[in-house]
């Protein structure tokens, strides 16, 4: 329509003003919103350069919260062993400490076999007598009563209910002649099953009070069981000639964050230490994925002053709040590694001009040599006590607020009290018979304390958050979802869906507009092209008069 009604003004034109209405028209409207068009126009570019600069910032993040990653847990402590008899790895580098000790194996710990022989009568299909069977171990809380009904009355099926406790196995085998039962536990004494439970397979599998283990007896022994029981036994062994028993070959509390495992009987000797050269390539590791993330940031926000080019980030409040946060790393303290909080400028590490973080290795030695665990407050979260004699730990879901904090317990009163900053914690006593203690306060909800003594305490325990560790939850934190970045991202969106639709809003008036100055000059063209006819008109009929006289 709008076109038809140019076509119309131009043919127009021709008789009436003279004037080239069309491209006057298409002027006018242009110049109402060309400012407009262009400003908007600039501010969609402007949104998905912001958009696309956001999404590689989001990028780099994601590598430097992986970069944070590996660099705790990059190894910088070696462990080993001089023979076959014990070997040991590092399982926590954040609770390791050096280790020098001779350990001489005298027994392994073994698991408790009972096999049971069945006669040539008994297949996998013959039925159980008995209706139950309660079974317990010293690790237990209270017997596992498991009944025996039609799901589980064969001697497949019984195999099978053993063989779904925790702490069991349990096998039928056919060795040639007859059918064998053979059960078995985990390793140590305290998962050995007790005599009654013992006795209560038997029963289940059909012999009575009055029947002999080993004889077949259709009434007190219908399946002629005979049996063999191999007791459990404890690994013993000594640590610098100081004896210890353990329930499993494989030790993990014996020294903090290692495993040792038993091989065999024999003597071997264990090191575990940590090397400057290992620890300052984790730092020289950590200085990079710094660096790296800093030297982008620097340059994705710089101005553009003093003819400089001016980053794809430049005013985003974001980025600038990114790169203040890296800036503040030598001087932000990190909690929770001592009494007083660690300073990265205590290893070494300051921020040159340009802004880069480098280490000074005479300083790195230095501080190494007065304190080789300070290093672990960039690598390693962890709990700590100033008492060695007591074991802290927490909820690994649910990590403390990091810091120091002040300890008592006097077993002495009565009841017991035990108390952190003053505040009451909740006494108790683990399986082992030690003492445990545990906060359900709101800084420290899930730390627990676990004594080795029952004895009065008065000490500073801590957890302290290491600044790989920190850094690695902040980026998590700005990439996540409701995160920093895609908060910021969310508002770059909307910015640009509001532009583009102030772009059609511009182009639906720039129509409107068209249409209406091309109404409004074609109605001046028609009215001028009326008034030139009655001009040409009235000079002919003057010319007519003229001619006549």
């Amino acid at each position: 329509m709008a076109e038809m009604k140019t076509d119309i003004l131009s043919a127009l034109s021709q008789n009436g003003s003279g004037i080239e209405l069309k491209s006057l028209a298409s002027s006018l409207v242009e110049a109402e919103n060309n400012s407009d068009r262009v400003l908007t126009e600039r501010r969609v570019e402007d949104a998905n350069t912001s958009i696309s600069a956001m999404g590689l910032l989001s990028s780099q993040l994601g590598l430097f919260k992986a970069g944070m990653a590996s660099t705790a847990e990059s190894a910088s402590r070696v462990a080993s062993s001089t023979t076959n008899a014990v070997s040991i790895e590092v399982t926590m580098e954040a609770l390791a400490s050096d280790i020098s000790a001779v350990v001489e194996v005298n027994t392994l710990a073994a698991s408790q076999v009972l096999s049971i022989n069945f006669d040539t009568n008994t297949n996998t299909s013959t039925l159980l007598s008995g209706t139950s069977i309660s079974l317990a171990t010293d690790t237990m809380d209270s017997p596992l009563n498991i009944p025996i009904d039609g799901t589980n009355n064969t001697l497949t099926g019984f195999t099978r209910s053993l063989n779904s406790i925790d702490g069991m196995s349990a096998s039928l085998i056919n060795t040639g002649e007859s059918m064998a039962l053979i059960i078995k536990t985990d390793a140590g004494t305290a998962n050995a099953l007790t005599d009654a439970s013992v006795n209560s397979i038997k029963e289940a599998l059909g012999l009575t009070a009055n029947g002999t283990d080993g004889q077949s007896d259709p009434t007190n022994n219908p399946m002629g069981l005979s049996s063999d029981l191999v007791a459990a036994t404890d690994a013993n062994f000594t640590v610098d000639g100081v004896n210890v028993t353990r329930g499993s070959n494989v030790i993990e509390d014996l020294f903090p964050g290692h495993r040792m495992t038993l091989n065999s009987v024999g003597t071997s000797t264990l090191i575990s230490n940590e090397s400057n050269t290992s620890v300052r390539d984790r730092v020289a590791q950590f200085l990079d994925e710094v660096n790296s993330l800093k030297d982008y940031l620097k340059t994705a926000t710089q101005r553009g002053f003093n003819g400089s080019e001016e980053g794809s980030l430049a005013g985003d409040v974001a980025a600038q709040s990114i790169l203040s946060k890296m800036g503040r790393l030598t001087t932000e303290p990190i909690s929770g590694f001592g009494d007083q909080p660690v300073y990265l400028a205590q290893l070494g590490i300051k921020t040159e001009l340009d802004g880069r973080l480098t280490l000074d290795e005479t300083s790195f030695e230095r501080a190494l040599e007065e304190n080789p665990e300070i290093a672990e407050a960039l690598f390693a979260s962890q709990y700590g006590s100033d008492d060695p004699g007591i074991a802290v730990s927490g909820l690994p879901f649910a990590p403390p607020k990091a810091g120091s904090y002040a300890l008592v317990y006097d077993p002495n009163t009565t009841p017991p009290t035990a108390t952190l900053d003053g505040e009451e914690l909740d006494i108790s006593t683990d399986r082992n018979g030690k003492t445990t203690l545990r906060s359900a306060l709101e800084n420290t909800n899930g730390m627990l304390f676990t004594l080795e003594n029952d004895q009065a305490v008065s000490t500073n325990v801590r957890y302290g958050v290491s600044l790989t560790d920190s850094l690695e939850t902040y980026s998590d934190a700005l990439i996540g979802a409701g995160g920093l970045l895609a908060r910021r991202e969310n508002e770059l969106n909307e910015d640009l869906q509001n532009f583009e639709k102030d772009l059609l809003a511009i182009e639906e008036r720039v129509s409107v507009l068209t249409d209406r100055y091309n109404t409004e000059f074609g109605r001046m063209e028609a009215m001028i092209a009326s008034i030139n006819e009655t001009g040409e008109y009235m000079e002919a009929l003057v010319d007519s008069w003229n001619q006549e006289n």
